[in-house]
């Protein structure tokens, strides 16, 4: 996975005074590594320096609930292998006693020779639990079951707006960031309403699987 440019740097530190409960993040499948900017670094228990360079699997794996890992595990292999949009609502621990509930939006694709690669999104939906806008069990689902083509395609092209903010220049950033977060953080919350139980059961393999 390549590492950060300037602009890259730039664009992470914008994002972040922009809109602190909205983190980004990519995984290389390949390299075993998970990198995120300094908001993904607080939800999941992370340094700054620690999500740049990049976690191994595993421990971003670790940062999430127990009971929550523990579900649609099938689903998240085939996403892993064959490629694909999620949404998945979990709880993070990023430290002993602290539970956050998190929205994941993200996509794995192969580039041309055939690596797997992962990117997306992450928002902080805590408050929205606890207000009451959100409830019920974590879920894995892919996007299309979730909000429906419409909402989903106007995901798709804000975070195609989001990945164009990085080469930004920092005054400009400072002014269209807020916009182009804000957006993404309606959208995360609309999605994140508007889960509904999957109404396809999950096999029994999906329990046992990793």
């Amino acid at each position: 996975m390549p590492r950060k440019s300037p602009e890259s740097a730039l664009w992470s530190r914008s994002l972040t005074l922009a809109a602190p409960s909205i983190g980004v993040w990519e995984t290389d499948l390949e390299a075993d590594l998970t990198r995120g900017d300094a908001v993904v670094a607080r939800l999941f228990g992370w340094s700054e320096a620690e999500a740049e360079e990049g976690v191994p699997i595993s421990r971003f794996l670790s940062a999430i609930h127990p009971d929550d890992l523990a579900q649609g595990q099938e689903r998240r292999r085939r996403i892993r292998e064959e490629g694909g949009v999620f949404v998945w609502e979990h709880r993070v621990v990023p430290a002993p006693g602290v539970v956050r509930w998190v929205l994941a939006r993200g996509q794995f694709w192969r580039d041309a020779n055939g690596r797997m690669f992962g990117r997306g999104i992450v928002i902080d939906v805590t408050d929205s639990r606890r207000d009451g806008h959100t409830d019920g069990p974590a879920r894995f689902l892919t996007t299309p079951e979730v909000s429906g083509p419409l909402l989903e395609s106007i995901a798709e092209r804000a975070l195609e707006i989001e990945e164009m903010g990085r080469g930004l220049d920092d005054e400009t950033a400072r002014q269209v960031r807020p916009l182009i977060e804000g957006l993404l953080y309606e959208l995360g919350r609309q999605i994140s309403a508007s889960l509904a139980e999957d109404p396809t059961p999950e096999r029994p393999s999906d329990q046992t699987m990793h």
